[in-house]
């Protein structure tokens, strides 16, 4: 399944990757002896995309939302709770963002500050926005 067993043969660390459903849609696996570091299959996100949390951090990938949540209340509103911090796995479908918005969600975008995370942020932003979206 999601060729999940070839990853864990590489040593790969695994996360499921759910839909705004929280259905499992794929798997990504991290080992940093190899390249690439990261092999994905699926799109969606690494964390609970159906949180009761009204204000969320969405960081560009898994890991990213393990440090965020490790970090603590600078970055998580003063909870550092496992719901408040979700990884984005691809790109973010139009079906995600209109669940994001149907739950009033306001988002803060943590992505990598090179030139790739800061225009798939800003590219991030305009589609939350236009659907109605807090996001910053």
């Amino acid at each position: 399944m999601y060729d999940v067993e070839k990853m864990l043969a590489e040593g790969r660390t695994i996360f499921s990757v759910v839909d705004y459903n929280g259905q499992v849609v794929g798997a990504v696996g991290r080992n940093l002896k190899l390249s690439p570091k990261y092999k994905a299959v699926g799109k969606g996100f690494v964390g609970n995309i159906l949180t009761d949390e009204r204000e969320i951090v969405l960081t560009e990938g898994a890991i990213d939302a393990l440090l965020a949540e490790k970090l603590g209340d600078d970055i998580t509103y003063g909870n550092p709770g496992r719901d408040r911090v979700i990884g984005v796995v691809g790109e973010v479908a139009d079906e995600a963002i209109k669940a994001l918005a149907e739950r009033r969600k306001k988002i803060t975008l943590f992505f990598d500050q090179d030139e790739l995370g800061r225009a798939s942020a800003e590219k991030l932003a305009k589609r939350m926005k236009e659907a109605g979206i807090n996001v910053y």
